[in-house]
């Protein structure tokens, strides 16, 4: 508030001079007029021009990249964590069971597993077990044509359940 104030006095300051010199004017002149009417007329031409000039302002720039002001601060995560925690949290607040976060998890313990120790759950079934635990190595041991079982009630992982099972995947 105090910055706009004080962009305001200068202009405030020449419409009371320029309102004092007309009536001034005028009066030297024995004009009849109304002082108060002249002061507001001046007071208006003055802010107009104000106005005006602001609006030519050229001074302030925008670059070619905006960030947004209600965009959320950059997480530093990137688009496979990113995708993850998402997956996550549509299973925590979904109405229905879905799977789809086991295989997701799963996904990304078989990708962990091959980044870190150079071993696929084919390989070596019982290394990779001792590895990822018996929960994460049963979901690791399913092929992607396996996962859908039509008539199968599925079950809802807690947030505990599921951050052991990441837990486990980033001790890895």
């Amino acid at each position: 508030m105090r910055s706009t104030s004080r962009a305001w006095v200068a202009p405030v300051v020449i419409a009371v001079l320029v309102a004092f010199g007309v009536n001034s004017a005028l009066s030297a002149t024995e004009v009849a007029h109304d002082v108060a009417l002249v002061a507001l007329v001046v007071a208006a031409s003055v802010a107009a021009c104000a106005l005006a000039l602001s609006a030519l302002d050229a001074g302030v720039r925008t670059g070619w990249k905006v960030r947004r002001s209600d965009a959320l601060p950059g997480s530093g995560e990137d688009t496979r964590t990113a995708m993850y925690r998402h997956v996550i949290e549509v299973h925590q607040t979904s109405q229905n069971a879905d799977d789809a976060i086991v295989w997701q998890i799963a996904d990304l313990a078989r990708h962990r597993m091959r980044q870190v120790h150079d071993l696929r759950y084919d390989e070596d079934p019982q290394r990779a077990t001792e590895l990822l635990g018996p929960v994460l190595a049963e979901w690791v041991s399913h092929d992607r044509r396996h996962r859908y079982v039509p008539d199968e009630r599925h079950h809802r992982y807690s947030v505990g359940q599921l951050g052991e099972v990441l837990h486990r995947i980033e001790e890895l």
